[in-house]
Order: C-alpha cells, then sequence, then structure tokens
C-alpha cells in the first residue's frame, strides 16, 4: 500500500518578510481598528522612530501561531493607549486604569491581528492554528521565539497613542517539514 503522508508547504521567513506582506498586515490592523473601534490608524515609517522603545507601564498580548507557520504575533502599547482601546471596543464606556477588560480589550486585539492576518493568506488559513491570548505587562521581560526565526516589525499611531506589532516566524529553512497526520 502506497504511502499516504502530505508535505505541506510552510509559510517561509522570505513570504513573512515579502512587500505584499507588509501590506497585508497594514491592511489587517486598519480593518481591524476601523470596523471593530471605529478608530483611524496608520503606519508610522520614520527612522529612528521612538515608538519601538519600551515603557515602565507597556502592555503585551501575544498569540501563537502552529501548524505550517509556527511563530506569533505580538501587541505592545502603552496602558493608556489599551485603555482607549478598551473603552472603544465597549462602546466608548469609561475603563478605569486598573479594569481587567483593559488586558481582555489587548488579548482580543492582538487574536483578531493575528488571526485577520493568518486568514487573509489562503494556505495558513486553515493549516495555521493560533494559541489563546496571553497578555504581560511592565517592561523587563524577553519573548523566546524558537531558534532560528525571523521577524516583521511595525510601528502604528492611532488617537495620538503608539501600538508595536510584531509577527515571529520560524525559520522553515533550517527546520524540518511539517507532516499533515491526517494524511498518514
Amino acid at each position: 500500500m502506497p504511502e499516504l503522508s502530505t508535505v505541506l508547504t510552510s509559510y517561509s521567513a522570505e513570504d513573512l518578510l515579502s512587500a505584499e506582506n507588509l501590506n497585508r498586515t497594514d491592511e489587517t490592523v486598519a480593518e481591524v481598528f476601523t470596523l471593530m473601534f471605529g478608530l483611524d490608524i496608520r503606519s508610522v515609517d520614520a527612522p529612528g522612530s521612538d515608538l519601538s522603545s519600551r515603557e515602565p507601564n507597556d502592555i503585551t498580548a501575544i498569540v501563537g501561531f502552529s501548524g505550517i507557520m509556527r511563530g506569533a504575533c505580538q501587541v505592545r502599547t502603552s496602558v493608556a493607549a489599551a485603555r482607549a482601546i478598551a473603552s472603544a471596543m465597549l462602546g466608548g464606556a469609561p475603563i478605569d486604569e486598573h479594569d481587567d477588560s483593559i488586558n481582555d480589550a489587548l488579548g482580543e486585539l492582538c487574536n483578531m491581528l493575528a488571526g485577520g492576518w493568518k486568514n487573509s493568506i489562503p494556505m495558513l488559513s486553515s493549516a495555521c492554528a493560533l494559541s489563546p491570548p496571553n497578555v504581560i505587562s511592565g517592561h523587563n521581560y524577553k519573548v523566546y521565539i524558537r531558534k532560528p526565526s525571523v521577524k516583521l516589525v511595525r510601528d502604528y499611531q492611532f488617537e495620538g497613542h503608539a501600538l508595536h506589532l510584531t509577527l515571529h516566524c520560524e525559520d522553515v529553512q533550517a527546520s524540518p517539514p511539517v507532516r499533515n497526520p491526517a494524511a498518514a
């Protein structure tokens, strides 16, 4: 009986760093912010921009990718920006600075961005799963992604706030192929 194992094509570092993917990422961010929050957001390409520096009151949400792409989507912003996102998500309701809905909103934003981006790529849509979001507060942490990996980093601004987005992708050129267990 012939072996029915199929090797799935992996999403590569070249794919992640392509101009097409950069546009796809910007479109996903703009779509989520416009449709879900009613907020305008724009990418910031200023060389030497200070948006990527960490502040003591940063808040970060992370959603993992697994399947034919392994990596993570990471969204980092200030607590004030996360509070503005939570307020917009809740229809403009005022949000206390220590309200748990801030973490929930940033986690859900990361989930929507990761899912929207992933679903805009046909090969990833059904062959890549997302983890539940994790939220981290503070600035003295480091996210470890399986090596070797590449990352796409984008800075955005909305209503005077900064948002830092990073898409991490394991470099499949240095990794063994992912096998489709359903075909085995």
